[in-house]
């Protein structure tokens, strides 16, 4: 596997004074940073946030996990980097098998305490993006686009008490229901959207997204999870990518999950088991099979909204075995966490080969009765992330690093080659502990074999929307955001973003273009 088989080369001159632009300005973050250090010799901050209306007063670090972060970021004994002071205090004063998150109307009169207390979490949440192109594109225009969605956990030991059933058995279920438009159609950007939030869960009332339970074994150092959920849940996940707007890396890097496939993310799902094993310290290897259903990305009746698929089976195509293994270490007395992730994963269905037909003919348009199918694509991943900096206890206060490589098959998938390089800084101002700011780099390739397939219709006179509904020949496409966080009260967020994409689509015939927005969240 060639990590950068396509030309034009991945570094263009533009893409070289943007990645310059995030590199020089992360530098100057972690100069600052360690010269912060030196004064400071470094020591964590053991001022914790607080909040007298919360079930455990707070704890140090939940409320910085961002809108997205899932699978085990959702709770404290899934997180094994948990800080010590959290998991003691979650042993006496909550529930570490429930997640903590911050409520704009505190204790709901007394409910939520008395919930929590019974092994119920209940969790109410309205999230907002707004996006303008300022510049470039085919056309200008603002948009918004959100979700409302409600989440319920149980612990069922909690709840009905210790057996060998209940105990550590924790079910989820979230219904979710989004509206709005994406400014990316104006743009004539199909390839990555700058709003995250609008996608493949489509303007949907109330969409099942999650139905499924956690087993946990031995302390947590197994943990299976089945029902219906995904993929993208479980693996090649991070809180650190929903802290940005911009869906090329939000909830999971989009050559995973961009296209209708058996790597399926939120807010789409399908039946499915996973466990994971933690055979040593820092060290974790995470399997699993999930159903592949084309009905997950449809608009067929009851399959859009996700009830109908729970019981209907037609649609299956095949299965999806992925793979992970990681390793989180922590580094120095300052207890820097760092979590190094390599995944694979196989889809065992059938998908049409790009401009090939059968017996080996070319083709200028897909799908027809004369298309190429091919069994079986896979993708792989490798991400890694590092704390460099602590500003406080909680597993994200602090300056984290983050670099990814994602590669998916060329032949049936739309996207061949991801790079992503980024930076978090949280805590970083002392009178505003639950600020945080991160800049973000992502550079896609798209596939060879479709390009080919695109010039072939070009030279021949056939329409180049006939392959990848594009308006021009897809080459790559290079995105950059710079994004703050500002904590504006309990449970709510506010976060003004900016985000620049050279060659939208992956056309070099598109302008390039800016975006100027704003994502927001309130936790009720």
């Amino acid at each position: 596997m060639a990590l950068f088989w396509n030309k034009p080369s991945l570094l263009r001159k533009k893409e070289f004074s943007f990645l310059s632009c995030l590199l020089v300005m992360g530098g100057m973050v972690l100069f600052d940073s360690a010269a912060k250090a030196d004064g400071q010799k470094n020591k964590p901050s053991t001022e914790e946030f607080t909040d007298d209306n919360s079930p455990l007063n707070g704890l140090t670090d939940w409320h910085l996990v961002p809108a997205g972060g899932g699978g085990d970021w959702k709770t404290a004994i899934g997180r094994v980097q948990s800080n010590a002071k959290d998991i003691e205090r979650l042993k006496t004063e909550g529930n570490p098998l429930l997640p903590q998150p911050e409520h704009l109307f505190g204790t709901w009169g007394g409910i939520n305490p008395w919930l929590y207390k019974r092994g119920i979490n209940l969790n109410l949440d309205n999230q907002n993006e707004f996006a303008g192109n300022i510049t470039g594109g085919k056309k200008k225009g603002a948009t918004n686009a959100g979700a409302v969605d409600a989440n319920l956990d149980v612990d069922w030991s909690t709840l009905v008490g210790k057996n060998w059933l209940t105990d550590g058995l924790v079910s989820h279920m979230t219904v979710l229901g989004r509206y709005g438009s994406p400014v990316s159609k104006l743009v004539g950007e199909n390839i990555t959207s700058v709003q995250e939030i609008y996608g493949a869960g489509g303007n949907v009332v109330a969409k099942l997204v999650n139905l499924y339970n956690d087993k946990y074994f031995m302390d947590g150092k197994i943990v299976t999870s089945f029902g219906r959920t995904n993929v993208g849940g479980f693996y090649a996940t991070s809180p650190i990518h929903c802290y940005f707007m911009n869906n090329g890396l939000c909830g999971n890097p989009k050559p995973l999950t961009g296209q209708a496939a058996g790597f399926n993310a939120w807010p789409d799902s399908t039946w499915g088991i996973t466990t994971l094993f933690r055979p040593i310290e820092h060290f974790y290897v995470r399997i699993g099979i999930f159903q592949v259903s084309r009905a997950a990305y449809g608009n067929a009746s009851g399959h859009r909204a996700g009830w109908a698929s729970l019981v209907r089976t037609g649609s299956d195509a095949g299965g999806e075995f992925p793979l992970e293994v990681g390793y989180e270490p922590h580094w120095g007395k300052n207890d820097l966490v760092g979590h190094y992730k390599a995944g694979f994963a196989y889809d065992t269905s059938s998908y049409p080969v790009w401009g090939s037909g059968l017996n080996g003919k070319k083709i200028t348009a897909m799908n027809g009765s004369d298309q190429r199918w091919k069994r079986g694509r896979d993708v792989e991943w490798l991400l890694l992330d590092q704390m460099f900096h602590r500003n406080g206890p909680g597993d994200l206060n602090g300056v984290i690093g983050y670099v990814g490589f994602v590669h998916s098959n060329p032949l049936t998938f739309q996207r061949q080659n991801q790079v992503i390089v980024g930076m978090i800084n949280t805590g970083f101002w002392k009178a505003r502990p639950m600020d945080a700011f991160g800049l973000l780099f992502i550079h896609q390739i798209m596939s060879g074999k479709m390009r080919d397939a695109q010039r072939y219709n070009l030279a021949h006179g056939f329409p180049i929307q006939n392959i990848g509904d594009a308006t021009g020949i897809q080459t790559s496409e290079t995105s950059f955001e710079a994004t703050y966080i500002i904590h504006v009260y309990r449970g709510v967020r506010f976060q003004p973003d900016f985000q620049y994409e050279i060659h939208p689509n992956a056309q070099k015939n598109i302008k390039d273009a800016a975006f100027l927005g704003f994502k927001s969240r309130i936790d009720f």
